[in-house]
């Protein structure tokens, strides 16, 4: 807070006052002026509105009685009676020549629809439609306000109407009408003028000026700016301001603003700010006089007081107050005095409390500023007491404590209590933990002005609480149970484990251990002698069972109270347990309980390596249709039906014979001391047989077969593993053959594996070879006109085999992944090919068979979008056929699919259709638009009743539920026309078309066309 002298603000404060005063006074008079002033004005506006009155009274009188003087004229009356219309415009024409009539604008004679107009030579060449407005309605005898349209702008008039009377019979024969035009009317500006010595008029009738006259320029820009809304009188520096009335005859009222000279306010206001300027000139005069008496009076008191304050010491006891002139400042003097005195003394206890403490003491204000702080706080942070003065916390302080340290300061002043919280320092002994304690410093008001605070190092206070705290939670949550013993075998200390491990309370721990050691001498003998021992021992608990355990014997250092020993219990029951499970799962199969791979294995090359080892057979086993049960009933009911699988192969087999799993749902027996291949074929028969009885699963009950293929170790190989192979094959050869079958092993069936595998190692490198080619069938209506669609037809040839039947390639792609990568292949090829069509003006749709693994591929909406895209094919001209067999199997996940490719736009058809089980209802759930009859149902017809029934039905179903219906493998032209009597839509077959390269097919494209211009 700023600080003033005495002097200056006794000084300051008088001549407030004065000036305060005489102002006052002169501002009263200048206000009783102006409304003294303002009095006068509106009296003055009184007698000016009366003049005004006279004025017009007279003028439009003078007119009134002028006109009447015309009505009453013999010639005027008489010529109008007689009709000479001539006569009437003659004495028309002369009547404004009269000096009388020199306020006169315009006189209008009227009779039977004529009239005739005199007008003014002081219109100046404004012509005004007085005849139109002679003809309106009003009132006789009385002045009446007209508007007319002017050049411009709107013409202000007043019309007196009087009639003209034939003296003899009374009648009246004709009206005078009498017009005064308002707009540019000098005569009456300039009386205003010269009567009331105005500087300027202005006559306005609704806002609109009628007519200005002013006497000094500018004078009507004054006018012009005033609204007459703040009072008909106001006084301005330019003069006085005056709002008239005109009366008019018909009650309405134009309003003439006057500008009067008025020099008397400006006289008032130069006479008000001399006044003033005066009035100040005598307040400072008499204010200087004040000061310096005040001045002389007060200065040596306040200086003697001022001195002795400014010469108090920093330290030490303050001396006493010498007195002066005055008993008020000696008393100030002396109070201050004892004041110091009080202060010294309680400084001197605080500091040596404060410098002394082991403690961190400081003392800092509400802004964040060190006020106190002592030897130690600074040492703390780097700095000295001195420099920590009046510095802010946030520059010596991290940002971790400053964010605490504003959090306690922020709750010790809310609460107004003590606040406590740990905090870490990095002092020059490095990190070290602290307990703060803060406490408000309040003012004589109650209010918080400073913040205390005392931080005591907690360091080594934690680091001992923390071991102990971390020592104490080990010892009681390890997992294993200890103990500590004195040299008397008594229980010091056991923890938790150790009375769950023996089932007995703490007080029973004692008799506990001792029966231990009794009962383990070794032990008893290492602890009495102080080494260490470990081993494996049988701890009995309260309930008598044992307890397998690994016991640990440690001595502890001696201190005074004497030895201690500590005994460490490990329960080892679940090592033990998994020792046996480790065992068994090496060797067995966790499902079933058979024998697994490793131990068939080991069997095996037992059974080759011993005398008997020609008697050796091996049948491999594998379900069929396993994953349709996985999927319908679930996998934990699957799991079910392989262990009833694995107890019905074990009541097939003699003991010395091993049932294994093989993993899912394969399975592989090894037969001792077969005779010959007819036992082995025997007991696969009896397997299969068995196998193939229901199985009750408790919710459901199924079916399932098996496929077996057999080797002899006797003709098909002396190794365990060619007897595997080889059995294996034979089960896939099984499998071929229409499962629920046995095979024994032969080389043709090893050789006709080997090619597959060259037939599938092939096809991997025909995909980067270019030995992938596709060629398309022609689709046509039925009438075999006209190319509707093609079918993309997959081809391989290849370098080792040359041309590869799809029938070959096919079904080893589809039992791998390559069914996929040929699948993007062909959708591929197809959409640039339909693509490049479309480009030639034959937009044909193209088709595209996709396999059952496609189908579940998580891209294939992915690959269907960007083939489309990047052939740039528009997605009509695509579809994609479905076999009716594996749509059926998967109908519910595929559903969605479907949709979705639908709603791409992309066509859809089933494949084969036929050959499945489709039920109707999900039938016609389907998104599909075409059907395609398999080509079985169309060999035989027409000749075969049974197929040409079923024909029949398909094709009436199919139209029934909106599809379209394609005929394939169509041969003859029998079977083309008994098909069109059926009403089939398309068809497909060696007929009409064979599977052909692109450019061959766009030649018979090119050709249909033309055919079909012809038949337009």
């Amino acid at each position: 807070m700023r600080a003033w002298r005495f002097s200056r603000v006794v000084l300051a404060l008088e001549l407030v006052l004065l000036a305060g005063v005489a102002t006052l006074l002169l501002s009263t008079a200048y206000l009783a002026s102006q409304e003294a002033l303002q009095e006068g004005a509106e009296q003055a506006h009184a007698q000016h509105q009366r003049i005004l009155d006279d004025v017009i009274s007279a003028h439009f009188d003078s007119i009134r009685r002028y006109s009447e003087g015309l009505s009453d004229r013999d010639g005027l009356e008489q010529a109008l009676h007689e009709g000479r219309s001539a006569a009437v415009a003659a004495r028309v024409e002369g009547l404004l020549d009269d000096p009388q009539a020199r306020h006169i604008d315009a006189l209008v004679v009227e009779s039977d629809g004529q009239a005739h107009v005199a007008r003014s030579a002081g219109l100046l060449g404004r012509t005004l439609p007085f005849e139109a407005l002679s003809r309106q309605p009003g009132p006789l005898a009385n002045w009446r306000l007209m508007t007319a349209p002017g050049e411009g702008e709107s013409q202000a008039l007043m019309r007196l109407t009087l009639p003209i009377v034939e003296e003899t019979l009374g009648r009246v024969v004709g009206r005078l009408h009498t017009y005064v035009v308002l707009n540019d009317s000098f005569w009456i500006a300039n009386e205003m003028l010269r009567l009331l010595g105005a500087r300027a008029v202005m006559l306005r009738h609704d806002g609109a000026v009628l007519d200005a006259l002013e006497r000094e320029p500018g004078s009507l820009r004054v006018l012009g700016a005033w609204d007459a809304k703040t009072g008909p009188v106001v006084t301005t520096p330019d003069g006085i301001l005056q709002e008239l009335r005109l009366p008019l005859g018909d009650g309405t009222a134009l309003r003439m603003s006057l500008l009067l000279p008025d020099d008397s306010i400006v006289a008032l206001r130069d006479t008000y700010t001399d006044t003033l300027l005066d009035a100040t000139l005598v307040v400072v005069v008499v204010g200087m006089v004040l000061m310096l008496v005040l001045r002389r009076l007060t200065t040596r008191a306040l200086d003697r007081l001022v001195a002795y304050a400014e010469a108090v010491p920093e330290s030490g006891t303050p001396r006493r107050f010498p007195g002066g002139g005055f008993i008020e400042f000696n008393r100030v003097g002396q109070a201050f005095e004892a004041m110091l005195r009080r202060i010294r003394e309680r400084d001197k206890y605080l500091d040596g409390i404060s410098q002394h403490s082991p403690d961190l003491v400081f003392v800092k204000d509400l802004d964040g500023r060190y006020r106190l702080v002592n030897e130690r706080y600074a040492w703390a942070l780097h700095s000295t007491p001195e420099a920590m003065v009046n510095t802010p916390v946030d520059h010596v302080l991290d940002e971790e404590v400053i964010v605490q340290a504003l959090d306690s300061d922020r709750r010790m002043v809310e609460t107004l209590a003590p606040v406590k919280y740990h905090t870490t320092l990095h002092t020059p002994e490095g990190c070290r933990h602290y307990l703060v304690t803060k406490f408000p410093i309040l003012d004589d008001e109650g209010r918080v002005y400073l913040i205390g605070g005392i931080a005591t190092d907690i360091t080594d206070l934690r680091v001992i609480q923390d071991q102990l705290q971390l020592a104490h939670r080990v010892f009681a949550e390890t997992s294993e149970a200890i103990v500590v013993l004195d040299d008397q075998h008594r229980v010091q200390l056991a923890n938790r484990a150790f009375a769950e491990m023996s089932g007995q309370g703490r007080s029973r721990a004692t008799a506990v251990v001792r029966d231990f050691l009794l009962s383990h001498p070794e032990v008893a003998y290492q602890v009495e002698r102080g080494e260490r021992w470990q081993g494996q021992c049988e701890f009995h608990r309260h309930d008598g069972a044992g307890l397998p355990v690994l016991v640990s014997a440690t001595p502890l250092p001696e201190d005074e109270s004497g030895r201690h020993h500590m005994l460490l219990f490990s329960d080892i029951t679940s090592l033990k347990v998994a020792e046996q499970r480790l065992e068994r799962l090496a060797w067995y199969d966790a499902l079933t309980g058979l024998a697994n791979r490793s131990l068939f294995n080991l069997r095996l090359d037992e059974a080759l390596q011993g005398e008997a080892s020609a008697r050796t057979a091996v049948i491999f086993i594998d379900l069929d249709h396993f994953k349709d049960i996985n999927d319908t009933y679930g996998h934990s009911l699957g799991d079910e039906l392989l262990r009833q699988v694995a107890d019905r192969l074990r009541t097939c087999v003699q003991s010395r014979d091993t049932v294994a799993r093989f993993g899912g749902d394969e399975f592989t027996v090894l037969l001792r001391d077969i005779a010959d291949e007819a036992q082995a074929l025997a007991i696969a028969r009896r397997i299969l047989k068995t196998l193939a009885e229901p199985y009750d699963l408790g919710v459901a009950c199924c079916f399932t077969t098996a496929s077996l293929g057999i080797t002899l170790a006797a003709r098909h190989g002396r190794s365990a593993e060619s007897l595997l192979r080889n059995a294996d094959q034979a089960m896939y050869e099984a499998k071929a053959q229409g499962r629920q079958q046995v095979v024994i092993f032969d080389p043709a069936i090893d050789e006709r594996h080997q090619l597959r595998l060259r037939y599938e190692a092939g096809l991997r490198e025909a995909l980067t070879n270019g030995e992938l080619f596709v060629h398309y069938q022609p689709r046509y209506d039925i009438a075999g006109e006209r190319i509707l669609a093609a079918e993309a037809l997959l081809r391989w040839q290849s370098e080792a085999h040359g041309l590869v039947p799809p029938s070959t390639f096919i079904p080893i792609a589809e039992n791998s992944s390559l069914i996929v990568e040929l699948g993007r292949f062909v959708l591929g090829a197809a959409c640039r090919q339909a693509a490049a069509w479309a480009a030639a003006g034959l937009e044909i749709p193209v088709s595209v068979n996709l396999s059952p693994r496609q189908l579940h591929e998580p891209d294939l909406i992915r690959d269907i979008h960007e083939a489309t895209r990047r052939a740039g094919l528009p997605t009509r001209l695509l579809e994609l056929e479905i076999t009716e067999t594996h749509l059926m199997d998967s109908i519910d996940q595929l559903l969605p699919v479907l949709h979705q490719i639908r709603a791409m736009g992309v066509g859809l058809a089933i494949d084969d259709f036929g050959t499945g089980y489709s039920s109707l209802t999900y039938l016609k759930r389907l998104p599909i638009e075409l059907l395609k009859v398999d080509r079985s149902f169309i060999v035989d017809v027409p000749g075969d009743p049974d197929d040409e029934i079923l024909l029949t039905a398909i094709i009436s179903m199919a139209h029934s539920l909106g599809f379209r219906v394609v005929a394939e493998g169509v041969e003859t032209e029998r079977q083309r026309t008994f098909l069109e009597r059926l009403g089939c839509d398309e068809l497909q077959g060696f007929l009409l078309g064979r599977p052909q390269a692109a450019d061959r097919l766009l030649a018979a494209l090119e050709q249909d066309r033309q055919h079909s211009g012809h038949r337009a």
